[in-house]
């Protein structure tokens, strides 16, 4: 049981190190956060407003996506898979102007061949947008199978 547990903890380690190093959240500087809950939090500055001074819709969209997609993830590659976006519905709810942004991901449901999750922002405890997105579901990569099945889990 201890081996299993700190097997899970280096495992969520390794994959919230992976998302934090990739492109996309290097550059817009989104943090993840993964463990037993999946949160991406961002502080919005300059670069992340629109011409009127408010973050842009697709800062927080990808924040939204981002936690929608990571907790469906953090499921799907212990089992080999990996998801990617089909679809997401954005309800913008509140203007942000600055400061940090916490998304908070959610799993409704996962099949064989399609994931369904939602996302809240929230900005001090505040509800600033939701989001509802569908995944597509796919084998991961061979080298992403074989570090996955170095973590203890049996691929599929």
């Amino acid at each position: 049981m201890q081996n299993e547990k700190e097997s899970e903890k280096k495992f969520l380690k390794y994959f919230e190190e992976k998302v934090r190093n990739s492109g996309w959240y290097t550059l817009i500087e989104m943090k993840p956060l993964i463990d037993e809950n999946v949160k991406v939090e961002i502080d919005v500055a300059e670069k992340h407003k629109q011409a009127f001074g408010t973050a842009h819709g697709g800062v927080i969209a990808s924040i939204l996506d981002s936690a929608a997609g990571l907790v469906v993830n953090r499921e799907l590659l212990r089992r080999g898979k990996i998801a990617v976006t089909a679809e997401i519905k954005v309800n913008y709810l509140k203007p942000v102007r600055s400061g940090k942004l916490v998304a908070e991901g959610k799993i409704v449901s996962i099949g064989s061949k399609i994931a369904v999750s939602t996302a809240e922002a929230r900005q001090d405890g505040d509800v600033v947008a939701i989001a509802t997105a569908t995944f597509y579901i796919m084998d991961a990569p061979p080298g992403l199978k074989q570090l996955v099945e170095k973590f203890g889990y049996e691929v599929c």
